[in-house]
């Protein structure tokens, strides 16, 4: 009985190691194997994004505005000769209110004044015309019962440049909001005689039609010159 179960022990013992080895050939073959790679046919779709191409942000440059130069005051030449021969063939004014200086004191533009005719008649408070000489020129006030005659002379002219001046002797009118004006310009001088409304309801025009305005201005004479 000793030797069966030697023998039998032997065999087990055999048989255990051949398991063993078949176990570790098993184990080696798996290693040396390489690993499966599993197949994936549907590949991950990437959504396009579009790419706005690049643009330099500059302003459209403006249109180039039209800008007009400005206007500027300058004093006009003077015709002096022209005004001193209309004065000495001029009949002298005996309605004259005011003694107008001449020579180098005189205004510096030759001095226009209504004759006696066509002078607004005397205001009811007995206020008298008054004549004052300025920098540029000269102004005069003649009071009147229906309106005041204004007479202003000056030197002063508006110069644009690039555009001529207007030195037209034409008459202008125009209504404002207290009557009315008549401007024109002679000897290089501006002058602008002024109908100033008075009393209630006077307003604009009212108290002289363009006709009368006109009129009187053009009755408008050469009292004085350097």
């Amino acid at each position: 009985m000793r030797i069966r179960f030697g023998i039998a022990a032997l065999l087990g013992a055999g048989i255990a190691v051949a398991g063993c080895d078949l176990r570790l050939n098993q184990d080696a073959e798996d290693k040396s194997a390489p690993p499966e790679v599993s197949e994936q046919p549907a590949e991950t779709e990437l959504a396009e994004t579009p790419v706005e191409p690049e643009t330099t942000s500059e302003a459209a440059p403006a249109e180039s505005e039209t800008v007009r130069p400005a206007a500027v005051a300058v004093k006009a030449e003077i015709d002096w000769e022209a005004a001193r021969t209309d004065l000495a063939s001029s009949p002298p004014d005996d309605d004259s209110s005011f003694n107008i200086q001449s020579g180098s004191t005189a205004p510096p533009v030759p001095v226009l004044l209504p004759t006696g005719p066509v002078r607004p008649a005397g205001a009811s408070d007995g206020q008298q015309p008054q004549f004052r000489p300025v920098p540029d020129g000269y102004f005069a006030v003649f009071p009147g019962a229906e309106y005041n005659l204004i007479v202003n002379g000056t030197n002063l002219v508006t110069d644009i440049p690039g555009e001529a001046n207007d030195e037209s002797e034409d008459m202008k009118f125009a209504e404002t909001t207290t009557g009315a004006i008549v401007s024109f310009s002679r000897y290089g001088a501006d002058y602008m005689v002024e109908f100033e409304c008075l009393g209630s309801g006077a307003e604009g025009g009212d108290c002289v039609t363009e006709e009368e305005a006109l009129a009187v201005a053009e009755e408008i004479v050469i009292s004085g010159t350097q």
